[in-house]
């Protein structure tokens, strides 16, 4: 029994081994895939830093904003306590 099963074994790798070799070619279209998903890669990188750019500019449009905002007010303020001090009547130093 242990014979034939052994002699099975031999067989099928006798075989296996004298069966050609085929070379793993990277076929045209293959290849033309791999093209296509490292472009796809690199426009989704391109579009992630884009939003980004985008977004840090925003950002700093926003700061720039609130700080002319924030001036304007305080110049305003600034205004409005001349024209009272201003309109008081100056006193009297006796």
């Amino acid at each position: 029994m242990k014979r034939i099963a052994a002699w099975t074994l031999l067989v099928a790798l006798g075989a296996g081994c004298s069966l050609p070799i085929r070379a793993q070619s990277t076929g045209p279209a293959k290849n033309q895939r791999q093209v296509d998903k490292l472009a796809q890669k690199k426009q989704q990188a391109l579009y992630k830093y884009q939003k980004k750019q985008e977004k840090a500019q925003e950002k700093a449009q926003r700061k720039t904003d609130r700080q002319q905002r924030k001036a304007a007010k305080k110049y305003e303020k600034e205004q409005r306590r001349l024209l009272k001090n201003a309109n008081l009547p100056a006193k009297h130093i006796s």
